[in-house]
């Protein structure tokens, strides 16, 4: 069934706050599996000249609504950094990531001190100290060896440090940690900085939020969390939705006269799924447009693309802006 456009909250409000939050949030945990899958790689997905002060701001800005209300946090920023060639999300995500290990190992407050500094003759250095339970020497000693936690079971992955390890040695840098028993931890990250230019900085990918123009979307997910969330930002653009749980339901709206523009088809579904969705939905409507939608671009999905027009791959996870490039694309044949 068709739903009604979602009421915008005031700006500044608490509850535009909290959406911003949760949307940055969101955008982060994209980021992240795509920083998961290169872990392997040991290499940068992506390399701009970046700002690592205005990187930090923005992981200070989620962490205030978050996780800082427990602990004080003290910002010790150079105004002349120096920038740095790298990748924002990776970098982001290992801030993040000490940021989180920082405020865990403060369980009854403390201060979080996030510090830069440039360093001869051509570096760039990163602090981020706790002034919590600190570390033994045996536990340094393992703290940067994937899966090893001092974490109760469920409370972490041991991934964190030896993430951020790789991160930086993928930016050609250096780690390193000072901690004691009692004493709280200091971990450098140290980055050979770049001449800059004259191109802006870059800290984060900027997110586009304005409509495209209303269009009737049908979205065929079999996740209900998918289905609610992705409703939810194509009727911020502007759309008109219709939601099916799985393909033989998207099917028996089209056959009941449902008209959408365009499609959001999930490929992994139970009963049909995308793969089996797609030719029975061209038979239908042999000119419709559909954004296929899949975390794993395999062979299967590649071939469904190739063998069926006006299909277009739309790879999770995505993000608003990615929803309103892809369905102004469908738009124009692209």
């Amino acid at each position: 069934m068709a739903t009604t456009n979602l009421q915008a909250p005031p700006v500044s409000s608490p509850t535009q706050q909290a959406f911003e939050t949760i949307t940055r949030a969101a955008e982060r945990g994209a980021k992240m599996v795509r920083s998961l899958l290169s872990f392997a790689r040991q290499n940068p997905a992506e390399e701009r000249e970046l700002d690592l002060n205005m990187i930090i701001r923005e992981e200070v800005r989620l962490l205030e609504r978050t996780t800082l209300a427990k602990v004080r946090l003290a910002l010790e920023l150079a105004s002349d950094l120096r920038p740095i060639r790298g990748d924002a999300s990776a970098l982001t995500n290992a801030f993040m990531n000490l940021c989180l290990n920082a405020v865990d190992a403060m369980p009854a407050q403390g201060t979080l001190t996030l510090r830069t500094r440039n360093m001869a003759p051509s570096w760039v250095e990163v602090d981020v100290e706790d002034t919590g339970t600190g570390m033994t020497q045996e536990v340094q000693a393992k703290a940067l060896d994937p899966f090893f936690t001092t974490k109760p079971v469920g409370m972490g992955t041991g991934l964190g440090l030896s993430m951020v390890f790789s991160t930086v040695k993928a930016h050609q840098g250096q780690l390193e940690i000072w901690s004691q028993p009692g004493q709280g931890t200091r971990i450098c990250l140290r980055f050979p900085a770049c001449k800059p230019s004259n191109l802006p900085l870059v800290a984060v990918e900027p997110r586009e939020t304005a409509a495209v123009g209303s269009r009737k979307v049908l979205l065929v997910d079999d996740d209900e969390l998918i289905r609610g969330s992705v409703q939810a930002l194509l009727e911020v653009l502007g759309h008109q939705v219709t939601v099916a749980a799985s393909g033989e339901e998207a099917l028996a709206l089209l056959q009941t006269g449902l008209e959408p523009d365009v499609v959001i088809l999930d490929m992994n579904m139970p009963g049909l799924g995308g793969g089996g969705t797609l030719p029975a939905l061209r038979t239908l409507r042999p000119s419709l447009r559909v954004l296929l939608s899949t975390g794993r671009t395999d062979q299967t999905a590649l071939n469904l693309v190739a063998a069926f027009p006006n299909v277009t791959l739309l790879s999770k996870p995505f993000t608003m802006e990615d929803l309103r490039q892809r369905i102004q694309q469908a738009e124009r044949g692209v």
